[in-house]
């Protein structure tokens, strides 16, 4: 199947900020990234949460406020909660 490239790269880079986060918090460390780099992946995020949800790839979404960071609602939309800890 083709899809096109800056869905791909939206798709990569959303993976790299959410697994990215995922190893820093369970080893106890902090991620940080530029705050366009992560209003892009909310974009992505958000346009294709609902389907990723329907193929298991994310869990239910996790209440964020939209007063928190971009990050923490990204997570959010992914079924992580910002609050976790290992």
């Amino acid at each position: 199947m083709e899809l096109p490239a800056a869905m791909i790269g939206g798709m990569v880079l959303g993976e790299l900020v959410v697994h990215g986060w995922d190893l820093a918090r369970a080893t106890g460390q902090e991620s940080t990234w530029d705050d366009e780099v992560l209003t892009m992946v909310y974009q992505e995020v958000d346009k294709s949460a609902q389907q990723g949800r329907e193929m298991g790839i994310y869990g239910e979404p996790v209440a964020v406020p939209d007063t928190e960071s971009v990050l923490h609602r990204i997570l959010g939309l992914t079924g992580r909660d910002p609050n976790w800890t290992a």
